[in-house]
């Protein structure tokens, strides 16, 4: 029996698996006791090391209460792959903001943050 060695793809998903648990603040500990598997899997499965099934991205979803289509988000609906692309959402930084977006509860908040940071992309596209 062969293993198909992990795609582009996976490695998204992966990438996706690893921003709903931070969202979701989770460890991978504890997202591993959930899904079923130890927290090195879970970290197999962010690094893209190791391809994730359909039923543990379904359980990893429900823990991260992050609907299945979440972790198939690609941009303009085109499929990752050696474009050039840079997928933001790879990037630790982004990654703590969004986690940390994602627990404002006030939508006026949430207004001014997006604001500071349209603000802070400008001044920074600019110098």
């Amino acid at each position: 029996m062969t293993t198909r060695a992990p795609t582009d793809i996976d490695r998204f998903v992966g990438q996706r698996v690893r921003l709903a648990r931070k969202m979701a603040r989770l460890s991978q500990q504890k997202l591993g006791e959930v899904a079923g598997v130890t927290y090195q899997q879970v970290q197999k499965y962010e690094n893209g090391t190791d391809r994730i099934g359909a039923g543990r991205l379904y359980q990893v979803a429900l823990a991260t209460d992050q609907p299945i289509e979440f972790f198939f988000n690609f941009d303009d609906d085109v499929e990752p792959r050696e474009t050039g692309r840079v997928d933001v959402l790879a990037d630790a930084g982004i990654q703590r903001l969004v986690a940390a977006a994602a627990n404002i509860k006030s939508k006026a908040l949430l207004a001014n943050l997006a604001q500071i940071a349209d603000t802070f992309a400008s001044t920074d596209s600019a110098a």
